[in-house]
């Protein structure tokens, strides 16, 4: 109410303001804000002199809180980009800690929600995204890498907007329009033959080979003999290691595809 306001306007910067009513379910914070604790996090809802639009947005989003759902926006309080990362990269760490993802592709999204909040803005509301949006981020990145990394990009992106949608963070799918996609495979095709082959030849790899210390003589005749790259070498167990026989059962880190 306007009297409630008017007291708690006229507390001091530091005095923090009695509840409006005694079963009010928020609290005052130090943060200046109306917050309540919820399944061991703390929500905030509203600022001090604002009690009752702080109780309309918990009566509003209470039910999803004590459930474990992120809210969704109303029409003055609408996802914005940054909002949207935050909730991607949470979903992302909580896979990483469970073994799913792994952390180099946590930091490869992790970049890629701060290149598009740079461009996209940070408070730009999610739902008012068009496809001229998109395609300027396309050409900005498309100035800078070549279109293996802008493919990757792109597929990032479309999957942090893709999400907004699945978890219910936004009424109709983000549309990215049809500029917004990675390089096709001819274009693909066209940049590998430009580059030129990337092949070790034998007498390349017998130099590396004699003039490789203990440890790095194994990843290479790993990569030439059973085809290992880097995660292959870094995670190979001995137990996965058949010295007598010669052989190395070692499924596929990322995949878990059986190998022999």
């Amino acid at each position: 109410s306007q009297s409630t306001k008017s007291a708690i306007r006229g507390k001091s910067s530091t005095e923090k303001p009695e509840k409006p009513y005694p079963d009010f379910p928020l609290f005052p914070h130090a943060t200046r804000r109306w917050a309540k604790k919820i399944r061991g996090k703390l929500y905030y809802f509203g600022p001090w002199d604002d009690p009752d639009g702080s109780l309309t947005k918990y009566l509003r989003d209470r039910d999803d809180l004590y459930a474990g759902r992120q809210p969704r926006p109303s029409d003055d309080d609408a996802l914005v980009v940054r909002e949207l990362c935050n909730c991607f990269l949470t979903n992302k760490r909580n896979r990483v800690l469970s073994g799913e993802l792994s952390k180099r592709s946590f930091d490869e999204y992790y970049a890629t929600t701060g290149r598009a909040i740079d461009h996209f803005g940070k408070r730009r509301r999610v739902d008012d995204l068009r496809p001229e949006d998109f395609e300027s981020y396309r050409a900005s990145i498309a100035k800078r890498w070549g279109v293996h990394r802008l493919s990757n990009e792109v597929t990032r992106v479309r999957s942090i907007f893709k999400y907004a949608f699945d978890e219910f963070l936004v009424e109709r799918p983000v549309r990215f329009g049809q500029a917004f996609k990675g390089a096709s495979r001819r274009v693909k095709r066209i940049a590998r033959q430009k580059n030129g082959q990337r092949m070790f030849e034998t007498h390349h790899i017998r130099a590396l080979i004699d003039e490789a210390n203990p440890q790095l003589r194994l990843m290479i005749l790993l990569a030439v003999n059973c085809g290992f790259g880097n995660t292959d070498c870094a995670k190979l167990s001995m137990d996965a290691i058949d010295i007598k026989d010669s052989w190395v059962d070692f499924p596929r880190p990322k995949t878990g595809i059986e190998r022999r």
